[in-house]
């Protein structure tokens, strides 16, 4: 016997449900404080990005979590990126200010993800782009899952992350850097 279809919750309840789509906006890695997520909700939270289509099983996302480590190895291949992105062998070279902002980018917000993808160009039945789709759609419920559980972020890529040191931090062979994703609360003047 079949169950009857439940009636759909009425425009409020709706809109309290989607909440968190609704209203997330990207707040800069320097304006995120503390608390960022705890052990458990990074597992959610990865838990929630790894649930998306995925044509094939081919799994083209996986995202990382920076430890202590991690980001002093992006704090020192963001230092090599901004030497050579100014032309200079060394970054011994930069301004002691640039050095600072270049070093603090590793450590702004409570939490920083790697986003990393690895499309296989040789599967014809899923073609890269429909890969590409699934890293986004990871990205994207990633966020939004960190939106419902009250925590706010932003997804930064450029030219940042595809310098061969910062990608060396997360990726292996064949991997590319896709973005970095900050979490962290949003502090009550923002």
């Amino acid at each position: 016997m079949g169950t009857r279809p439940r009636a759909p919750p009425g425009p409020d309840a709706t809109r309290a449900i989607l909440s968190p789509w609704l209203t997330r906006t990207s707040t800069g890695p320097r304006r995120l404080v503390a608390p960022g997520p705890d052990a458990a909700e990074c597992a959610l939270l990865l838990q929630a990005a790894q649930n998306v289509s995925d044509h094939g099983r081919l799994r083209p996302c996986r995202i990382v979590l920076a430890d202590t480590d991690q980001r002093e190895r992006y704090a020192a291949a963001f230092l090599a990126h901004a030497a050579a992105a100014r032309g200079l062998a060394s970054p011994a070279l930069l301004d002691a200010q640039v050095r600072d902002d270049e070093r603090a980018k590793a450590f702004n917000a409570p939490c920083l993800l790697s986003v990393v993808a690895r499309i296989a160009s040789d599967v014809p039945q899923v073609p890269p782009h429909e890969q590409w789709m699934s890293v986004g759609a990871s990205l994207g419920a990633l966020l939004g899952a960190a939106t419902a559980l009250g925590y706010a972020g932003k997804a930064l890529s450029g030219a940042r992350a595809a310098h061969p040191a910062v990608r060396a931090v997360a990726c292996g062979e064949g991997e590319v850097l896709a973005c970095f994703v900050y979490l962290g609360s949003r502090p009550p003047t923002c």
